[in-house]
């Protein structure tokens, strides 16, 4: 036991081991992903940034149904693709304006790879191209936006089955 810290266990490392151990507060600016299921995406928005989707004002979360674009400061919600067939080479272009460093491209509740045709503007433009199901592309995400990375994730939210079934019967 530490002799300057009896109830502290981190200090009985640092001082009997010599192990240091700091501790620091996680801070990410911008948009950050906060919960996913297949189904819907909940998005931390910061107070600061303003953008067209309706935000709880004490926790700052908005729940996405269906598929967009994001980046760190961007969020594009009128993205043409409800389901991974929608996919396109016109879909792609999009992301590509945005000139990430890396496309993150989540394509629903299982991975799917895309046509190389439909890719061809990203490889054009020398920007990576990671594909994974959409949870994935969610924890990748955050995980490289925290690091200060210029990413966007493509996200794809497959609908749920009562609302496949109604619009195919209309």
């Amino acid at each position: 036991m530490c002799r300057g810290h009896p109830d502290c266990i981190i200090s009985a490392l640092w001082c009997c081991w010599g192990i240091k151990v700091k501790f620091t507060e996680e801070k990410q600016d911008g948009l950050r992903i906060y919960s996913y299921d297949a189904h819907r995406i909940n998005l931390l928005i910061p107070r600061e940034l303003h953008v067209d989707v309706p935000v709880d004002p004490d926790t700052g979360l908005s729940p996405l149904t269906s598929s967009f674009i994001i980046t760190r400061g961007q969020l594009i919600t009128d993205w043409p693709v409800s389901r991974f067939e929608d996919l396109d080479v016109a879909a792609m272009e999009i992301v590509c304006q945005l000139e990430p460093e890396l496309i993150i491209l989540g394509t629903g509740s299982r991975l799917q790879f895309p046509a190389t045709e439909i890719t061809l503007p990203v490889h054009e433009a020398g920007i990576g191209l990671d594909v994974m199901d959409t949870t994935a592309a969610c924890r990748t995400f955050n995980v490289l936006s925290a690091e200060g990375r210029h990413v966007a994730a493509a996200l794809i939210i497959n609908l749920p089955v009562t609302h496949l079934n109604k619009a195919s019967t209309e």
